[in-house]
């Protein structure tokens, strides 16, 4: 499961002085305005914007967190990681709507099955509870049995955070509270201590909080659950799996010297990992003989991860740049630089896969470098036109 690695703490320095740059700008000295980067939701592209002085954010300098900025508080009853998921049952029973929406089903396998309790109802819920259960027989029935919460959602904004955090609040004013983010994504902040995790999402458009999600034991629950799962001795997983989310809209079905007909999946490390958000890429089967996900080739580390978060896959394109004969494979990608009270803002970042005489792929890291460090990574054409006139002899 989750081990905090080098590329963590790096993120975590980047983020640290992102924010703080945030802190000290966006924040302390929000007198002028300032040209952000925002998020074109229309074209998914990143445009410049003057924003005006945001009144509502001052000067602050947040306390560090405490395990008690991770308690919510519901009718009275005190929501933490200790919570006893039955007894709030035996207190308030299951609401309605539990049974027409599949009594909560998330997700399950033959052993836990994950699910949400939500109060006052279903169809329009104030708070609402995820738990993991496992999986017993009582007679004839399948029941839950041992239970525990896993997380809780804040769907109401009449609720508030320890510090007072609401759903409708600003961005700013979550940087207020709270300060430095561990992790940011577009459209989610992350603060994390001793495994418990506020997850504070926003609308990228009207910039407000839309959701307040706290984790208490989620790590242990994706863990139990997935290692239930049933996985055919020797199959090797479709990317979607752990720790992976493919990204669809960079994915392709080509066809690769010494390969043939495959598909290229482009994946980012699911953020629900509290892991460095980076990129990986795989060959996957695309014939009758493989008709569940097989994956034939995982390729080399992307020169974009290296210490960043990555926010998003750009673009993808197939070429033979160095007029060997072989097909060549150009990514650029989006990276996070900082986060302000306007959301995140990211730069975008280029490497390349040179395909070997054995058909396999490497990385030329001191090109990659170049690419970047002169600013051609832009655009493919930039990529491309830069490296075309580059000698590049691979083996």
């Amino acid at each position: 499961m989750y081990k905090p690695s080098y590329g963590y703490f790096i993120i975590m320095l980047i983020m640290i002085f992102g924010v703080t740059a945030c802190g000290s700008t966006d924040i302390n000295n929000y007198k002028s305005e300032k040209t952000v980067s925002v998020k074109d939701q229309s074209t998914g592209n990143y445009r410049g914007e003057k924003v005006e002085k945001a009144q509502n954010i001052a000067s602050a300098d947040p306390e560090s967190l405490q395990d008690d900025d991770f308690e919510v508080s519901y009718r009275s009853h005190k929501i933490d990681k200790n919570t006893d998921i039955k007894e709030l049952i035996h207190k308030w029973g299951y609401s309605e709507g539990f049974e027409a929406n599949n009594r909560g089903y998330n997700s399950g396998n033959g052993t836990y099955r994950r699910w949400s309790l939500s109060y006052p109802n279903y169809e329009e819920p104030e708070i609402r509870f995820v738990v993991l259960s496992k999986i017993e027989l009582e007679g004839e029935e399948l029941v839950d049995g041992e239970s525990y919460l896993v997380a809780v959602s804040l769907e109401n904004p009449k609720f508030k955070t320890k510090r007072g955090l609401k759903i409708g609040d600003t961005l700013g004013k979550v940087l207020q509270l709270y300060g430095k983010p561990s992790i940011v994504t577009n459209g989610s902040l992350l603060y994390s201590k001793n495994g418990l995790h506020l997850r504070i999402q926003w609308d990228t458009e009207t910039e407000k909080v839309n959701n307040i999600f706290i984790e208490y034991n989620m790590e242990k629950s994706v863990k139990q659950q997935r290692s239930a799962d049933y996985v055919e001795e020797g199959a090797q997983p479709d990317p979607d799996l752990e720790p992976y989310t493919i990204q669809r809209e960079q994915s392709f079905t080509t066809t690769l010297n010494g390969w043939g007909e495959v598909k290229f999946i482009s994946t980012l490390k699911d953020e629900d990992t509290d892991d460095l958000i980076q990129a990986k890429f795989f060959l996957e089967a695309n014939d009758e003989k493989h008709v569940e996900n097989k994956i034939l080739y995982e390729f080399p580390e992307f020169y974009g991860n290296n210490g960043k978060m990555i926010d998003r896959i750009k673009a993808v394109s197939f070429k033979d740049l160095n007029q060997d004969g072989r097909t060549d494979i150009v990514i650029i990608a989006d990276y996070i630089t900082g986060v302000n009270a306007h959301g995140i803002e990211t730069l975008p970042v280029a490497g390349i896969y040179f395909q070997k005489k054995d058909n396999t792929y490497t990385t030329q890291p001191e090109l990659d470098k170049s690419i970047n460090q002169t600013g051609h990574n832009r655009t493919l054409q930039n990529v491309i036109q830069y490296v075309n006139k580059q000698r590049i002899n691979v083996q």
